[in-house]
């Protein structure tokens, strides 16, 4: 091995240690930090089938939901490199709770660990084994839903392009749109841009192999125009912008649109519910509108 290879590789490893620690610190930040999430009928720790082989889920079911009705299948967001199921069980809980709707939480494998499109492949065969097994988590599969938020949000949409039949609408909280450098840096400076540009760059650079890109979902042909309920937070939001753009392209597509942005709140304000009042209150109304999509 030579010496540029030796630091490349002592780098490298010094990297996933870091990164490792990181993604421990931020479940710790936020895993039952919030006390006062809301008591459910049934929080249940189960194993479904991935891309390549099993993954963790945990089911979400709230005392008013009956013995089999509408599921959301919920990826959480994290870049593709960070989050998990616990760092989403204070905003998975309260959304049920105020839905009445059952949550299947999925997890998917991380970057730089598995590049992409492992987290689309397991998101998708997350998907796949919902429909081959609605039975055992109580879902009525023709009132199937898909969800996520930021990086969770492009899983929900490229899952719900592949089986566009399968879901009968989605929720979308703050969702990452695109990792196309050149839209990030415009219009930085109103929006926050900057942060997301950082930020994409990062998650590029973990996600990336040779050849294989994680497309832009800004294009009509890379959405399915189903029934939406789209969140945002303001100006400290980096993907607010594209939230508006992907809402106005499911509208001319001919989807109902549920839009909700709230100004005051940051991007990841969901998983802030402990912290904010302000965050719970959003998450709350959140929770009210997919009980209306589950409804229709």
């Amino acid at each position: 091995m030579t010496v540029k290879e030796r630091i490349a590789t002592t780098a490298a490893d010094a990297h996933r240690w870091s990164l490792a620690k990181v993604r421990e610190v931020m479940r710790h930040s936020i895993y039952r930090r919030d006390r006062e999430a809301p008591h459910l009928a049934e929080l249940r720790n189960l194993e479904i089938k991935g891309a390549a082989g099993p993954l963790d889920a945990r089911l979400y079911v709230p005392k008013s939901a009956p013995s089999k009705g509408p599921l959301l299948i919920y990826f959480h967001g994290g870049g593709f490199v960070f989050g998990g199921l616990d760092t989403h069980d204070a905003l998975c809980t309260r959304l049920a709770h105020e839905s009445g709707v059952r949550i299947l939480s999925c997890s998917y494998r991380l970057a730089p660990e598995h590049p992409f499109p492992a987290q689309r492949d397991d998101a998708l065969a997350a998907a796949k084994w919902v429909l081959a097994n609605a039975w055992r988590v109580g879902a009525d599969k023709r009132r199937l839903l898909i969800g996520g938020d930021s990086a969770g949000g492009y899983l929900a949409l490229t899952v719900a392009r592949a089986l566009p039949k399968a879901f009968a609408g989605q929720l979308l909280i703050y969702p990452l749109m695109h990792l196309e450098d050149d839209l990030w840096a415009s219009g930085f400076a109103a929006d926050t841009r900057l942060i997301g540009r950082l930020a994409v760059r990062y998650i590029e650079a973990q996600i990336a192999k040779a050849g294989v890109r994680a497309p832009s979902l800004l294009a009509d042909s890379a959405i399915t125009p189903l029934r939406t309920v789209i969140v945002a937070g303001g100006r400290l939001d980096p993907c607010a912008p594209d939230a508006a753009a992907c809402a106005d392209r499911l509208s001319a597509l001919g989807a109902k649109v549920e839009r909700r942005s709230y100004p005051p709140l940051m991007h990841g304000f969901a998983n802030l519910t402990h912290l904010s009042a302000e965050a719970r209150r959003a998450v709350t109304e959140i929770g009210g509108l997919l009980r209306e999509l589950a409804a229709r």
